[in-house]
């Protein structure tokens, strides 16, 4: 472990809850500040919604598409995806160095194809908002598109990201593990938190399954989707259900950019993977799958890359999307000595290093920026 250099105040010994994208985030980014840092995870570390996504570093995409324009934090969350994006560039290299299982990080981009007139008023929409948020967008024609993506079924135009990425999330846990005990950081896998340990009214420490209690300078919950009973009522999480399938294109060309189309997207992963997705299913929290949902993926990942037509899915799957009650980060302290890292919704890898270095400011390890108190526990919407 490097020297400490750090505020007097600083926690000497903090306990993330949570070995998913934000929890290992953030225990790496306490440990490149020197701080003694416990992952505790239920199960295996990097499973559950990391495993289960997309692995997108889509901040043009989102800020575009998804991004409620109107939301009273609009602007500084297309701020945090675009902040995330450029910490995508420093992080993966860094990341990489530190392990042996390869990170997949690719920063070619993703375009948006439109295949109908209504998808062209989507683009037109898109466009306005790229302008507002500062996102680099280009518009070429169906005849461009064809020429850089020519497996992709022919569209009437297409929006492109140049500055949009991806990673390979199946790996990403596995690398950000190695980075963590690289830097002297624990992770303790089959540990399930159960409560928090209260002392003069300031949590101390946290409860494992078995009764046992570890003590702690700060807790950190970035439970994800989970439900957790100690939570805070403001900071209760609804789970977003997301459906997935992959195909084997090991014998195919397949696009060299994300496709983030506006009924599928399609990413390239190491081993031949192709993955398709998703659906988005609010307050389902079971991680089945159904037969309507996958055929509906099946059939659109078909029509935008057609060399996939007699194709069988190889793989499905479900994740939970965690969104909070304002669908916006929630990171900070919310009482005495526990602080979280939640809602990170559709954008959990993405978001990662963003919320990571927003974690490592409310616990005194670096300067507080502008951006931590839009996203602050204790801001008025939550608790509206």
């Amino acid at each position: 472990m490097p020297a400490r250099s750090l505020p007097e105040n600083l926690p000497e010994r903090i306990v993330i809850v949570g070995g998913g994208a934000m929890g290992l985030a953030s225990a790496w980014a306490l440990c490149e500040k020197g701080v003694r840092v416990t992952v505790l995870e239920a199960g295996k570390a990097g499973q559950g919604a990391l495993w289960a996504s997309g692995g997108m570093l889509a901040a043009g995409f989102e800020t575009c598409f998804e991004l409620d324009s109107d939301h009273p934090l609009a602007d500084p969350y297309a701020d945090l995806l675009s902040q995330s994006l450029q910490l995508w560039r420093d992080w993966a290299p860094r990341l990489q160095a530190a392990s042996a299982v390869a990170l997949g990080y690719d920063p070619q981009g993703a375009v948006t194809p439109a295949f109908s007139q209504a998808d062209e008023a989507r683009l037109d929409q898109a466009e306005a908002l790229a302008e507002r948020f500062g996102v680099t967008a280009e518009r070429i024609s169906g005849e461009a598109l064809t020429g850089l993506e020519p497996t992709l079924a022919r569209a009437r135009g297409a929006l492109l990201f140049p500055s949009d990425a991806q990673l390979d999330n199946r790996a990403l846990g596995s690398v950000l593990s190695d980075a963590i005990r690289a830097r002297g950081g624990d992770i303790a896998e089959g540990c399930r938190v159960t409560g928090l340990d209260m002392t003069a009214g300031r949590v101390s420490g946290v409860v494992v399954e078995e009764g046992e209690r570890l003590a702690a300078d700060a807790v950190v919950l970035a439970t994800g989707a989970e439900r957790f009973a100690d939570m805070p009522s403001f900071a209760q999480i609804t789970p977003v259900k997301g459906q997935m399938i992959r195909f084997d294109a090991t014998d195919l060309q397949v696009p060299q950019r994300v496709v983030r189309g506006l009924s599928i997207y399609l990413a390239a992963k190491s081993g031949g993977r192709l993955i398709a997705g998703a659906s988005s299913e609010p307050g389902q929290a079971g991680l089945d799958t159904d037969p309507d949902t996958l055929e509906r993926l099946t059939k659109a990942a078909q029509a935008a890359l057609p060399a996939l037509q007699g194709r069988a899915v190889v793989e499905s799957w479900a994740g939970l999307r965690p969104c909070s009650s304002d669908a916006m980060p929630i990171v900070g302290e919310a009482s005495p000595g526990l602080y979280l890292a939640l809602g990170a919704y559709r954008n959990g890898v993405l978001t990662a290093p963003g919320m990571a270095e927003l974690v490592v400011q409310a616990l005194g390890a670096s300067s507080r920026s502008a951006c931590a108190d839009f996203f602050s526990a204790r801001r008025s919407g939550l608790k509206a």
